[in-house]
């Protein structure tokens, strides 16, 4: 991948990191290697429905969360839209976005942005739903 094709920002001041990258593929495999095995963490677990569970494992290391939205792509050309919350015991839950739209040449602008938007209110503890997402969820949407 040429250095022209990778973008990456990062914020400090509300806690946000926003990638870019142009993938020589189509959205629907960049979608099945996104949510698959390996590109998130070593092993991961998606229910991808909103509200969903889902669990990345990275050696002693896992992060649990829950599925906000999901919208695979229909076909290998159209756009596709991953967004989840995640945490792990040692850092506080983060909203992470994945974007992946269509490019003229077969390619796919995949758009990567992770946030702790609500660091201020630390609503951690709400109980919600399931068993992994017992800590945090769809219930801090209500109150943000």
């Amino acid at each position: 991948m040429a250095q022209d094709d990778v973008r990456q920002d990062v914020v400090s001041e509300d806690e946000s990191v926003e990638r870019e990258l142009v993938i020589p593929a189509t959205v629907a495999e960049v979608w099945d290697i996104v949510t698959g095995d390996g590109w998130l963490a070593e092993e991961v677990s998606f229910e991808l429905v909103p509200g969903g569970e889902a669990r990345f494992s990275t050696g002693t290391s896992t992060r649990t969360g829950w599925i906000e939205e999901a919208e695979a792509p229909e076909n290998p050309d159209r756009a596709a839209r991953l967004v989840f919350w995640w945490e792990n015991e040692r850092e506080s839950a983060s909203r992470v976005e994945l974007v992946l739209e269509p490019e003229e040449d077969g390619a796919t602008h995949l758009w990567v942005s992770e946030t702790r938007p609500l660091e201020v209110l630390d609503l951690r503890g709400i109980p919600l739903p399931g068993s992994g997402s017992a800590s945090y969820g769809p219930a801090l949407l209500a109150v943000a």
